[in-house]
């Protein structure tokens, strides 16, 4: 698909740049997301949940080429690459990631090369279909492995030469968190046009953490006291509150470093981890991630898988059922794209790949 073919008519300033004008000024930004996203009672699964009151935010539908929680953060990326005339861009993932697709397609689309530096994680149907993915839509693929070699690795990959620009795993920088602080505001407007109640709770999975940290400082700035709860996906060494507040901060500073008109919010930020849906580890699937991932395609009509929606929603189905929620409207933040690449099983698959396609997959 074409850049042009994706972009959004009418869409010239995220709602930020209102709020922000300097920001506006000091901030490259190009129009990709498809906004604002829909907001919708999740009353298929109520049953599954054991309650109604559930909302689902559908940012699976952000983008046609590719949805999910990637595309308002690459607004400001990938413009931020332009603006610097940078021609490839470095990415680190894993075997199954998003973010590192949404790198890949959006990437491309734009005129970008993309290399993608993969950690290890269970090979799962999605994860190979993704692999054949970033190559059928010719992203240069690279083996990291474990996660020191896959550092090793994309710091080989940026040395090829300087017209380089990295992306680190998850796209959580302050700059990408710009996209999320948004979405908020955009929200915040529905809510308003009573398309929903203001959410007491907001649940999503959480892996970098960007995501949940730029929601966190966006109810802040709205001065509302929802907690916004991220269900864990990677381990606690990956993802914990030190390194959640670090991102907040530094996402804070960047604010208003860029604009005097953005106080500090980091103190009033009210967010949760939830770490009891996210098993062995990274990309393990669980019999309630399995549930989960059948429960969005109950949903949104598209299959779900059980490293990020499978165990997003079996986070979400166990945290309505505590009794200090009873009675409270959660909103699900769905970041898992409605639209996906075909999958080409006639791309050829480099032999230091090929590993990767042997024996059955494990879910």
């Amino acid at each position: 698909m074409s850049a042009g073919a994706f972009v959004p008519e009418g869409r010239t300033a995220p709602l930020l740049f209102a709020v922000l004008p300097d920001l506006a000024q000091r901030t490259p930004w190009t129009p990709l997301a498809h906004v604002p996203t829909p907001v919708e009672p999740a009353d298929a699964i109520a049953g599954w949940l054991g309650r109604g009151g559930v909302f689902m935010k559908r940012d699976d539908l952000v983008s046609p080429l590719y949805g999910g929680n990637k595309v308002r953060r690459y607004e400001f990326v990938l413009a931020d690459a332009k603006a610097k005339n940078k021609k490839r861009i470095v990415t680190v993932g894993g075997l199954a990631s998003t973010q590192a697709m949404a790198t890949t397609l959006f990437g491309r689309a734009l005129g970008f090369e993309v290399c993608v530096v993969l950690f290890d994680q269970p090979m799962t149907r999605f994860a190979r279909d993704s692999v054949r993915a970033f190559l059928a839509n010719g992203a240069e693929v690279v083996y990291g492995g474990g996660y020191v070699k896959t550092a090793l690795r994309a710091w080989q990959a940026m040395r090829q030469g300087p017209d380089n620009y990295f992306i680190m795993a998850g796209a959580a920088g302050p700059r990408a968190n710009l996209g999320y602080v948004d979405a908020m505001l955009e929200l915040a407007q529905q809510v308003e046009r009573k398309e929903l109640p203001r959410p007491d709770v907001i649940v999503l999975p959480t892996g970098s953490s960007g995501t949940l940290a730029a929601l966190a400082l966006g109810a802040a700035h709205l001065g509302w006291d929802t907690e916004i709860i991220g269900v864990r996906i990677t381990p606690a060494f990956a993802c914990n509150r030190f390194m959640v507040n670090r991102i907040i901060r530094n996402t804070d500073q960047f604010l208003a470093a860029k604009d005097r008109r953005w106080k500090p919010m980091r103190a009033r930020t009210h967010y949760s981890l939830h770490g009891d849906a996210l098993g062995k580890g990274y990309g393990h699937p669980t019999a309630e991630a399995r549930d989960g991932a059948e429960q969005n395609r109950v949903l949104t009509g598209r299959p779900g898988e059980v490293t990020y929606s499978g165990k997003a929603l079996a986070g979400l189905r166990a945290l309505v059922k505590e009794p200090r929620h009873q009675g409270k409207t959660f909103l699900f933040w769905n970041t898992l794209s409605h639209a996906r690449p075909e999958v080409a099983h006639d791309v050829s698959i480099p032999a230091s790949l090929a590993w990767m396609f042997e024996g059955e997959p494990v879910a």
